[in-house]
């Protein structure tokens, strides 16, 4: 996933709102209508998380941010007026310019810091403390752990807060336990 366009060009990341629920559903019909001249990438982040279902522990994915897609261009102006064609963003986008806001580098960073290429946050890997207080071992929480304001064993998820489009964020996010042993 390059930030570089073609001729040394840097590539930006808008991030666009849409109706909760909606989000994957809105991203195929953008990457459907909008020509890849003016879309490089069009994507909802998810996270991984773990659940329980009759007693066993299963691997879901679920929306990370809620209510948002993301796309990459290196032509706002001209994918701005394409999306307006996109059936279930012309409300949105006609209402207020706040719906298709550019992400900063600070955002940016940490959409590539905590996912994957295609944009997943995977598990990762802690170890329970005394006082509930966890050690994370490995995945994308390494680094943020000074930002988890919340911890829930039961869920196996800890909530982190960020800085995000020029406000505080929650961000749930699994994990899973391993042993003590493990490094």
């Amino acid at each position: 996933m390059g930030a570089e366009g073609q001729g040394g060009k840097t590539n930006m990341w808008y991030v666009i709102q849409t109706l909760g629920g909606q989000e994957e559903k809105t991203a195929d019909m953008i990457r459907k209508m909008v020509s890849p001249d003016y879309l490089e990438e069009c994507f909802v982040p998810k996270r991984e998380r773990l659940k329980k279902f009759h007693g066993r522990w299963n691997k879901v994915e679920e929306v990370l941010f809620q209510g948002y897609a993301f796309v990459i261009s290196e032509k706002p102006g001209e994918l701005y007026e394409k999306l307006k064609q996109v059936p279930k963003l012309t409300k949105v986008l006609g209402r207020e310019t706040d719906y298709f806001l550019t992400l900063g580098e600070k955002e940016k960073m940490l959409i590539e810091n905590i996912g994957d290429r295609e944009h997943k946050t995977a598990l990762s890997g802690v170890v329970v403390e005394e006082g509930k207080r966890i050690r994370v071992i490995d995945g994308p929480l390494k680094g943020y752990e000074g930002n988890i304001v919340k911890v829930n064993l039961h869920k196996r998820e800890v909530t982190v807060e960020v800085e995000f489009m020029g406000r505080k964020m929650e961000l749930k996010l699994g994990i899973k336990m391993v042993g003590t042993d493990e490094k």
